[in-house]
């Protein structure tokens, strides 16, 4: 009998699966050992700094996750969001013993700004609903529009910048500036010829030209 051709993918997804659990109880047994809420929020920031530079290179069937790389890229978006899903979790059991009050409080007092921690709120949602996007309508996410990629991005890279220069210190301070710098050269220097994540060159020709 002919092999089911979806097999290959179905076995990569069982395998991103196994790894992904393996990732997140091992973020657990980490930081356990360690401070929780900050080892989660600075392995979270890596796997993001890792999925994003390869995200700016990805192409259409990419993004459409008929490709393995498109299926790396995924699952290391997927684990960055977990990951950071975990710390917020540390964060309101172990520091604020989920008051919102507190968590309030100390965003206040760190920031000068409270309203400050309704904006990780949205940073956590809008990071959530792009997981889940790309998960259940990759051929959708993959026709996004480009406007799209680069409001999302800019506002979490924000984000990301503020929480590892802005309020950190020390070597974190450095190596988020850094990778800030990094990331930021990357995009630019490829979008002289291709959109920051969609290419124009994978979008199909119109017709009607």
């Amino acid at each position: 009998m002919p092999s089911n051709p979806r097999e290959p993918s179905r076995r990569v997804g069982w395998l991103g699966l196994a790894a992904l659990v393996l990732v997140a109880v091992g973020t657990l047994v980490f930081a356990a050992r360690a401070a929780l809420t900050r080892s989660t929020i600075h392995l979270a920031l890596v796997e993001y700094a890792l999925a994003l530079w390869l995200m700016v290179g990805l192409k259409a069937e990419d993004w459409r996750v008929v490709t393995p790389r498109g299926q790396l890229v995924r699952w290391l978006w997927t684990w960055a969001c977990v990951t950071f899903l975990v710390h917020v979790g540390c964060a309101f059991h172990i520091t604020h013993h989920w008051s919102h009050a507190h968590a309030f409080e100390q965003t206040r007092v760190e920031s000068g700004f409270g309203e400050g921690l309704y904006v990780n709120y949205l940073f956590m949602a809008l990071w959530t609903a792009d997981v889940l996007w790309w998960w259940i309508a990759p051929e959708n996410y993959a026709l996004r529009t480009s406007w799209i990629d680069r409001v999302f991005h800019v506002f979490l890279l924000f984000i990301a910048f503020n929480a590892t220069v802005v309020f950190e210190r020390g070597a974190v301070r450095y190596a988020g500036a850094i990778a800030s710098l990094i990331l930021v050269m990357r995009w630019f220097q490829r979008s002289d010829h291709q959109r920051i994540t969609r290419s124009d060159d994978d979008r199909p020709a119109d017709p009607r030209a």
